[in-house]
């Protein structure tokens, strides 16, 4: 049971579905709730389709930190291919549809808490590389504050101070107005200084690589929620780019998806049919639609009403979780290092077996507190558990809503 600390991970069947992170996520914002809408049949006979008019959106400025795939050494195939999601304080507003607030909840839940808190950031790009995160903050707040958890200095970078641990491989770059962190359970393939250096224009960036991904993402933008997929396939089953974003008018939000072909677009009346059997899940209740191809770029918007309801938007906690694993002792302790309380009887822990594949069971982790903050540990005993494959920290919304906090695969994880 003792983790590899050598051993990249290759795992990309029950982590991804475990972890919800960028490969699942940036897909699409449909990919996101497709367990919770499998009960809803296709759009169908309820479309309407006529013209909208979306709201203009600012320049893709996002596009200085995503290096080219061929400036990265060892980049592993994963599902999708190349991909990333942008997310700005804009997508917080409280009335914004359910799946824009569900997006920001598993971007928080993603992010580690470096003294900065979530609201504060102005964007957000979470790519298979590592996340980029950008506020008006005092970067000697961070590294105050990375010292009282397990991060510790490990040099610097161009102008940047950078933190590492250990236990899940893990960094963070501090610079001026800027963090850069990478994830060996979050992000595909961490690659710090790749970030780093497409963000200073020393490594070449893949909108300047790729003609059809530079078309794509000009398309779309830079909206207050973006989700971009470099290997997928439409609904007439044509190969394209995709790019699924969110921006807000007036009086509605619009959801725009758009499809950049390498060759063979559809004519529009070919995507329409498409859509109406097609099992994407555009936002609910999104009804009204326009479709448009333009060469080889499709695009269909949707209106989207704001939430009128009242009701809090979802929201996952911002924490820092430490984890040791005793293989003597056949234990993995989960420490919660900084960020968000938690209410206790919201966290439970999984643990993957060979004999259950894809299962996950939710078993009660802290017991007798109300409240997991700063400093609580809670300890999970494996002894009668048969070959355990990794342990997780989910949260739990409801008795079938969750989410997966953080995680350990027993076999070990690195960051690049």
């Amino acid at each position: 049971m003792s983790p590899d600390a050598d051993r990249p991970s290759t795992d990309y069947t029950r982590r991804a579905v475990l972890s919800r992170t960028s490969a699942a996520l940036a897909t699409s914002l449909s990919a996101l709730t497709a367990g919770c809408l499998s009960g809803l049949p296709p759009l169908g006979s309820d479309q309407r389709y006529g013209r909208l008019r979306a709201p203009a959106v600012e320049p893709p400025s996002y596009r200085r930190w995503l290096p080219a795939l061929s400036s990265v050494a060892q980049v592993p195939q994963v599902p999708g291919g190349y991909h990333f999601t942008v997310l700005t304080d804009a997508a917080g507003r409280s009335d914004a549809p359910e799946l824009i607030a569900l997006r920001r909840a598993h971007v928080k839940a993603a992010t580690d808490y470096f003294g900065v808190g979530f609201a504060a950031y102005d964007r957000i790009i979470t790519t298979m590389f590592g996340t980029v995160l950008e506020a008006d903050f005092d970067p000697q707040t961070v590294t105050e504050t990375l010292p009282q958890t397990r991060y510790a200095h490990d040099g610097t970078y161009r102008d940047y101070d950078v933190f590492a641990r250990e236990d899940v491989p893990r960094r963070v770059a501090v610079g001026d107005g800027t963090l850069v962190w990478t994830s060996a359970y979050h992000h595909d393939a961490p690659a710090l200084e790749a970030l780093v250096d497409a963000g200073a224009g020393e490594r070449p960036r893949f909108h300047e690589a790729s003609r059809p991904f530079d078309r794509l993402t000009t398309a779309a933008g830079g909206p207050p929620y973006l989700g971009v997929n470099a290997q997928l396939q439409d609904p007439t089953g044509r190969a394209a780019l995709l790019a699924d974003s969110f921006r807000f008018g007036e009086d509605a939000a619009y959801q725009l998806v758009q499809y950049r072909y390498r060759d063979d677009p559809p004519t529009a009346q070919q995507l329409e049919d498409a859509l109406r059997t097609d099992d994407f899940r555009f936002a609910d209740p999104a009804r009204a639609f326009d479709v448009a191809v333009d060469g080889r770029l499709a695009t269909v918007e949707a209106r989207v009403p704001y939430r009128d309801d009242g009701a809090e938007p979802v929201d996952y906690p911002q924490v820092t979780w430490g984890v040791d694993v005793d293989a003597d002792a056949d234990t993995v302790t989960f420490r919660h290092e900084g960020g968000d309380a938690v209410p206790a009887h919201r966290l439970f822990f999984d643990v993957g077996r060979p004999a259950a594949p894809g299962r996950i069971d939710k078993r009660p982790i802290w017991q007798g507190v109300e409240t997991v903050d700063t400093g609580s540990t809670a300890t999970v005993d494996l002894s009668d558990l048969e070959d355990p494959t990794d342990v997780s920290l989910v949260y739990a919304t409801s008795d079938v809503a969750f989410h997966v906090l953080f995680g350990v695969e027993l076999w070990g994880d690195r960051d690049g």
